[in-house]
């Protein structure tokens, strides 16, 4: 009965190391995946990029709709232009900052804005959800979605 025992002790450790092992090579193949992942994404993210919003939610002071154009440098450094259509006026903004990707996330530092309601230094956080040649989406920690298009040129 000792023997009986003692050998399921030595199975259910052996067992146990091995689903470790497993484990940690599933965890840095997944890490490797999304390396491969964020490199690949920052290859492709010098360039113009076009963010549009139509029909937007009404309330009081929202615009109708939106225009973003970011301009997007080797470096992760970017200006953007934007422009918030309202009733009766159309808002233009400029932002810089940086787009940094990292673990599939999308880091966004906004360094300075001429929206006078907008409080810089602020950075944000977006998972990258989809992505292909023409464009991404992301979702931010909000839960909102904004989907940018690579304009080719």
């Amino acid at each position: 009965m000792f023997t009986k025992v003692h050998t399921m002790k030595k199975f259910t450790i052996v067992g146990l190391l091995g689903v470790i092992i497993i484990v940690c090579l599933l965890l840095y193949w997944q890490h490797d995946k999304a390396s491969e992942f964020d490199r690949d994404f920052r290859q492709n993210l010098t360039g113009t990029w076009l963010r549009e919003e139509d029909n937007l939610p009404h309330g009081v002071g929202m615009p109708q709709n939106m225009r973003c154009t970011n301009i997007v440098a080797p470096d992760g450094s970017f200006v953007e232009l934007s422009w918030f259509s309202h009733p009766d006026r159309t808002n233009t903004y400029r932002q810089t900052g940086t787009w940094i990707v990292k673990n599939r996330h999308l880091i966004e530092t906004v360094k300075t804005s001429t929206n006078p309601s907008e409080v810089t230094p602020h950075i944000g956080t977006g998972r990258i959800i989809s992505a292909d040649a023409r464009g991404f989406t992301l979702r931010w920690q909000n839960s909102n979605e904004s989907v940018w298009k690579k304009i080719i040129q």
